[in-house]
């Protein structure tokens, strides 16, 4: 979907298969695996939704060669097991009610998704072996 202007294959050159796979595994081992090391990161939301998009986004297109949207990404990370109250806490607020939470949500949030992600980003990377 183009919102204005050209679209991307008007503006950006052709990428193979094989540079879109080397770029997304190059992008999950340099730097969302090394990410992980920064829990007090994990406390903002940005990084919460950024970290679980990118890691169901990155599966859909190393399985499959196609890109998805983030919103398609979210019950793709339902299907990888990502825990479900975090998934429904970033629908909730990208998609609906963007109403404020606890400090201790905040931290049961980054611990669920710190211990999702350091696992879920090694298979995702062992099946590109």
């Amino acid at each position: 979907m183009v919102l204005w202007g050209e679209g991307p294959g008007a503006i950006l050159p052709p990428v193979t298969d094989e540079q879109l796979t080397d770029f997304v595994v190059e992008d999950l081992e340099t730097f969302w695996r090394p990410s992980l090391d920064h829990p007090e990161w994990w406390l903002r939301d940005i990084w919460v939704d950024l970290g679980l998009l990118t890691l169901a986004r990155a599966t859909v297109t190393l399985r499959t060669g196609k890109l998805i949207t983030k919103r398609e990404a979210l019950d793709v990370l339902d299907q990888l097991g990502a825990p479900s109250e975090v998934v429904e806490d970033t629908r909730r607020r990208r998609y609906g009610d963007a109403a404020p939470v606890s400090d201790q949500w905040l931290a049961r949030r980054a611990d669920l998704t710190l211990a999702f992600l350091g696992p879920a980003i090694e298979t995702t990377l062992k099946r590109q072996l």
